[in-house]
Order: C-alpha cells, then structure tokens, then sequence
C-alpha cells in the first residue's frame, strides 16, 4: 500500500489477530476446506520477485497481479494449458427466453470437437489443447466426452434444473478430467448452453443474494420482450430458493449440468496446483461454487474477462479477482479465457527472460 502511495505501513501487532478472528457467533460457518491452498509466502516472494525486474514495479499492470497468483501455486513453468468446453441444453429454452433453436448448442459442441468451433479456434491461437464435454445435449454429441444427467432435468420457473444426485455426479466427473487437464497447464473453463444466460442469472442471484433486475442481461441476440421473459424466469426461480445456502443444492435447483461439470473442473484442476482461468458469466459461477465447497480453491482462480452479462463483474468482485480483459464479449465457449491465457503465458514468458536489477 506504501509502495502504491495509498497509505504508510502500520505496525504488525495493529494488524495481526492472535489465534482466531472476533467471535462472531452469528456468522455462517467457513466449510472446512480439503485443498491445499499455497502458502501466503509464496505469494509475497513472487511479488517480490517481480520487483526485481528492470521495469518499474507493476508494469504489466493487471497482468503482473495474475502472474503472482499463477506463481503462488507454483506453476512457473507452465508453457501451455487446455480448454474444457461444456455444453448441455436447457429446457428452458422452451419459455421463450432465447434467440437461438436449442439444436445450436449440439452445432457448436460438435464443432469443438472438429476443432473449427470460435472457442476451438481460440484456443489452438492460444496453443491449448480442447477438451468437449458432452453434459447434456440432447442429441449425443460424437467424440465428446460424456457426462450427462441421468435424472429429469426442469426448466427453473417451475421445477428444478436437475436432481442434486445429477449435480454431484457431474461435479465428480468435472473433478476427474480437471485433474487430467491441469497437467497441461492453465486449465480455461468453456461453456456452450441455449438458455444459459437466463440459467446462469438465476444462479448468481441464488448465490449473491441479487434481485433479476440486476442480473438478467441481453445474452446473446435477446430483444426487449426476451429480456422480459428471462426477468419473469428468473425471479419464479430465485422465489424457490429462498433459505438455502448450500451451494450444491442451489445448482441443483436452478443451476446447469455444464456449470456443475465445470465446478468439478476447478475443483480437480485447483487441488493437481493448475490456475483455472475463468470465462463469461457461466463460465465464472463454476468458480464461485468451488470456492464455496473447498475455499482454498479460490487462490487458483483468475478472470479472463468480464463480459456484458449484468451480473458478471458482481461475480468476480465476490471472487476477488480483477479481469484480464475488458472486451465485451458475447461469444462464450471460452474464447475470453483463452484469449487472457494467451497473455498470461506470454506474461510468463517474459517474467523468465526479462533483465534483472540484481
């Protein structure tokens, strides 16, 4: 804080709490956490270490801040990464809350597949490899990795988005190939889903405490009267979740079954020490609930982007974490992610390289 000129160093024993936080009785209970999370040390010494450059400290601004946290974990050589990209539909779709038929989420995830989708593109611009994730595509998607619900899926106004058996299957399965992923490298987080905006508003307000005024956006090609219905949508299905605070359970009830695969992802990525590079608004809630399950989760993260998604930069504030970039996407698929691994890797690159002052 010195260093940036916003305040003068305090004395540690006005700083340090002995033992344990206040006690707050009233609070909710922090979960106990089974991962790991990198020791705070780690972090100063990376910052440290970035000091020592020959250029100003911070001169890569943002950039430098995610580098300290991808170094924290120790993944200082990491060269490469893969992307997850999980598609799933929704039978939301069916109230009228999206521009597109729901046969564009099995066209884009077979194309991912291909390697020709705009998310694929991206990541082989970025050297990534691509990982699709069939988790609940009507039509089965040839080639993709399959994950997909058993149980009846709902369409959020009326009935729950799946059964919290399907979620945690699929949070399992996530886990699996996040661990599989993370020995590539940077593990970026995709996700294809007609209807997903509305699924993903409603689960940011069930776990944000938002009102759907503040969270419904346009989503991709929306008009006003669509906009309308996803504000109808939402709100029938934030009234349904009103006293639960389980994570698990709020994905069930008004989640989707890419979301709960891609928490999995985080989940298994974060505990093999790979950095999870966050997408769009679907692709940021998986983070959110990760770090809710296991908080140690949370130091692995970074944000690609925010995106036009209302309720997207509420997210990311709740995570801590400042985006790379700021290019009001509407693509998905992950293309923000790996568009800021690119940089990140290139970040690392030059942390190797770069003189130093001593």
């Amino acid at each position: 804080m010195e260093r940036a000129a916003w305040s003068k160093k305090t004395p540690l024993e006005q700083v340090v709490l002995r033992e344990r936080w206040p006690a707050d009785e009233g609070a909710p209970q922090q979960p106990v956490s089974h991962l790991r999370g990198p020791e705070p040390t780690r972090l100063v010494g990376a910052t440290d270490s970035a000091d020592e450059l020959l250029s100003p400290p911070e001169s890569l601004g943002v950039l430098d801040r995610a580098l300290n946290r991808v170094l924290a974990v120790g993944a200082q050589d990491v060269t490469g990464g893969t992307l997850v990209l999980a598609g799933a539909d929704h039978p939301v779709t069916g109230l009228g809350v999206s521009a597109f038929p729901a046969a564009t989420t099995h066209d884009v995830l077979a194309a991912t597949v291909a390697g020709t989708s705009l998310g694929a593109a991206t990541a082989k611009g970025a050297g990534l490899a691509v990982v699709g994730v069939d988790a609940g595509v009507s039509q089965a998607v040839p080639g993709a990795h399959g994950a997909r619900p058993a149980g009846e899926r709902g369409d959020l106004a009326s009935t729950e988005a799946m059964t919290l058996a399907d979620a945690a299957a699929l949070v399992a399965a996530g886990r699996e190939i996040g661990t599989e992923a993370a020995a590539s490298g940077l593990v970026c987080l995709g996700e294809v889903g007609v209807g997903n905006t509305t699924v993903a508003a409603a689960l940011a307000c069930a776990l944000l405490d938002l009102e759907p005024q503040d969270a419904v956006g346009l989503g991709s090609g929306s008009d006003a009267d669509m906009v309308a219905r996803k504000r109808e949508v939402v709100a029938a299905a934030v009234a349904r979740t009103q006293g639960e605070r389980d994570p698990l359970r709020l994905l069930a009830m008004v989640g989707g079954p890419e979301i709960a695969l891609l928490t999995g992802v985080a989940l298994g990525a974060a505990a093999a020490g790979a950095p999870v590079v966050l997408d769009g608004l679907a692709a940021s809630l998986p983070g959110v609930i990760a770090a809710r399950l296991e908080p140690a989760a949370q130091a692995y993260l970074l944000a690609g982007q925010v995106s036009r998604e209302r309720a997207h930069a509420l997210v990311l504030r709740e995570l801590g974490l400042e985006p790379l970039l700021d290019l009001r996407l509407r693509s998905g698929e992950g293309v923000g992610a790996c568009l800021a691994a690119s940089m990140v890797l290139q970040g690392l690159a030059v942390r190797r390289i770069a003189a130093r002052t001593r």
